[in-house]
């Protein structure tokens, strides 16, 4: 028995120095990690621009171990400084600076230093080249038929204002460049020259289109100029599109603006990651080709703003789009659906008011959708009503599995004289807020009983509604569904009716 404890020992002992004797090994084989040094990547690394442009530029950081500063500098003066938690090992810093008057004439090396938990450090340079700016655009005189416009064309960079005693002629696409503002007066005419003319606001560009209801600018057809055919048609041009640079940007004021006979190429009024500081009020497109209006990322609000016989969608949200509506209009969409949402976007809508071919022409049974809810998209709707279309609400392709858990609802709405489901035009996608199926939640408060809507969107009824105010700040605390009232008709005087008349 002590020979066998021994024994035991002895083994103990001689697996301990050879174990030993392997660390030690491994200690002179396998030294201490070396860690490599950060790395930073511009997206750009030269221009040449003006005094009072803007520098926008992205960088990629990438690090082995924890970053500690990004420290951006122009000789001796620090223009930024980042200082990380000690946690983040990559990163993309997105720098947006202004180029001073004292720099015209001179080129610059902004320098971006990098620097990690180990002291290590890495380093990129943008050198811009500041000169004179040069006029990109022109603006002159023609004459055509007798009759004299100004003609635009190329890349507005230096501030313009389009005066009211003038007529304009967009000559292709004709862009409002960085740092640049266009104003319209109000009662400003511009006509697009043809199928590729278009205005394109530019990211950091501004458009103030501040028109009134007695003096609305007008974007329109060369056909409905003085001389021409006089027999204007959807897609005679292309139309409007602004570039913001997300949430909280400021892009400026339309207001007061009627789009006509546009989408040609693309949406007739595309809204392009635009922030809430941007003013959209008071918008009528008017027989569009495309989409009349398409909202893009961002999260601007808009609200008064109407879509008359267009031939795809009326309005039509996407990519996440995250702003609010209240008094949105849509009527006589016959082939798609009057308001889309798509690809994750994520609204509350209020005072939403949708009339189909079936209930806007006699000769015509119910057409086209109301709303169609998609792609993951979610939206709470309220205070609307939906009539003389064929489907009134639908969710789909994902968006129907956000009908129960209080992401997507229809409530406190009036749905009527559709085709789908006895005339209450309800997808079973939507039964949850359907007053005539089993599953229906009372607590959603809809009702398919008609009321007086006249002159194709003007009435509203206050059997179920709710107030708006209490939605968002956003809203305006009106109780009634919705969108134009009788006594408050907000369309008059700047709107045209179907028939394209003007309406008084």
């Amino acid at each position: 028995m002590r020979k066998h404890i021994l024994y035991k020992a002895y083994i103990l002992i001689l697996c301990t120095v050879v174990f030993t004797s392997c660390d030690r090994n491994d200690d002179e084989n396998f030294p201490p990690p070396e860690y490599n040094s950060p790395e930073i990547e511009l997206t750009d690394n030269s221009a040449e621009l003006g005094a009072g442009q803007l520098i926008n530029i992205s960088a990629s950081i990438n690090a082995s171990v924890a970053l500690t500063s990004l420290r951006v500098t122009e000789g001796n003066s620090v223009i930024d400084q980042i200082n990380y938690d000690g946690a983040r090992g990559t990163d993309t810093y997105s720098f947006l600076f202004q180029i001073p008057t004292d720099w015209l004439g001179t080129t610059r090396d902004i320098n971006f230093l990098i620097t990690d938990r180990l002291n290590q450090t890495d380093t990129a340079t943008f050198s811009v080249t500041v000169s004179e700016i040069i006029p990109q655009y022109t603006i002159e005189d023609v004459t055509i038929e007798g009759q004299t416009y100004k003609e635009i064309n190329g890349i507005i960079n230096f501030n313009e204002t389009l005066t009211n005693d003038n007529l304009y002629l967009l000559d292709g696409e004709v862009s409002v460049g960085q740092s640049t503002t266009l104003t319209i007066e109000p009662g400003t005419t511009i006509y697009g020259k043809d199928a590729s003319s278009r205005l394109d606001v530019r990211e950091f560009g501004m458009i103030v289109a501040d028109g009134t209801a007695e003096d609305p600018i007008v974007f329109t057809s060369f056909n409905t100029a003085p001389g021409q055919s006089g027999n204007p048609a959807h897609g005679d041009w292309s139309g409007i599109q602004i570039n913001g640079s997300g949430q909280g940007d400021n892009s400026g004021v339309i207001k007061y603006v009627r789009i006509e006979y546009g989408g040609s190429n693309d949406d007739t009024f595309q809204i392009q990651n635009v922030g809430d500081q941007t003013v959209i009020e008071y918008v009528q497109v008017f027989k569009s080709l495309d989409n009349a209006f398409r909202v893009n990322e961002g999260n601007v609000n808009i609200r008064y703003i109407i879509a008359t016989d267009c031939e795809d969608a009326g309005i039509r949200f996407d990519d996440m789009w995250n702003g609010h509506g209240q008094f949105w209009v849509v009527n006589s969409i016959s082939t798609s659906n009057a308001i889309e949402g798509r690809d994750e976007s994520n609204t509350i809508l209020s005072n939403i008011t949708i009339t189909g071919v079936g209930f806007n022409d006699s000769s015509q049974g119910p057409a086209g959708n109301g709303f169609r809810i998609r792609n993951n998209a979610k939206a709470r709707i309220y205070n609307s009503v939906v009539t003389g279309v064929d489907r009134s609400i639908r969710f789909s392709d994902g968006s129907e599995a956000f009908t129960t858990t209080g992401e997507n609802i229809f409530s406190n709405s009036a749905s009527f004289s559709n085709d789908e489901d006895s005339g209450t035009g309800f997808h079973s996608s939507a039964d949850l807020f359907n007053p005539t199926d089993g599953d229906y939640d009372p607590t959603f408060n809809n009702s398919i009983a008609s009321f007086q809507i006249e002159n194709s969107y003007v009435g509203t009824s206050t059997v179920n509604s709710r107030e708006a105010g209490p939605l968002s700040s956003f809203f305006e605390n009106v109780n009634y569904i919705g969108a134009v009232p009788a006594d408050n008709d907000w369309t008059l005087g700047w709107t045209r009716n179907i028939d394209g008349n003007i309406r008084e």
